[in-house]
């Protein structure tokens, strides 16, 4: 299977993972969740911020270092931050903020060593990236 990054549909994938990041973390929760449920939406939380760190190095070219992408988790988590401020039942946190800006950084850095190989795997299954800002 080929892929190409840095074209239309990997922006799309990842402001579409952005726009269901900031709902999932502004939108409360109901507060009677059975706990199996609770769990699950929070693990679901989490993929989703280490899907937009991966998403970002493969959706925009120029985001080829990892002193660009901690700076791109800083600024995505503190606005997800700020916005749960205004949202009831939500308030600031900083350790939210350091686990949502650990979870990006290493879905960034795993994505860059993607980029490097030109290949995304897991296990048997692997995708081929291609781009004409590749160096071959």
């Amino acid at each position: 299977m080929v892929f190409t990054a840095f074209s239309r549909t990997p922006k799309l994938w990842w402001f579409g993972l952005l726009a269901l990041t900031i709902v999932s973390e502004v939108e409360p929760l109901p507060h009677l969740m059975y706990p199996p449920l609770f769990y699950t939406y929070k693990f679901f939380k989490v993929l989703l911020f280490f899907a937009l760190g991966y998403a970002t190095p493969l959706a925009f070219w120029r985001f080829n270092s990892l002193g660009r992408g901690v700076l791109l988790a800083a600024v995505s988590a503190c606005l997800v931050e700020m916005l749960q401020g205004f949202s009831s039942g939500h308030k600031f946190s900083f350790f939210e903020l350091a686990v949502k800006l650990i979870v990006m950084f290493a879905g960034f850095a795993l994505a860059l060593n993607a980029r490097y190989e030109q290949k995304i795997s897991l296990g048997l299954w692997r995708i081929q990236l291609r781009s004409q800002h590749f160096r071959s």
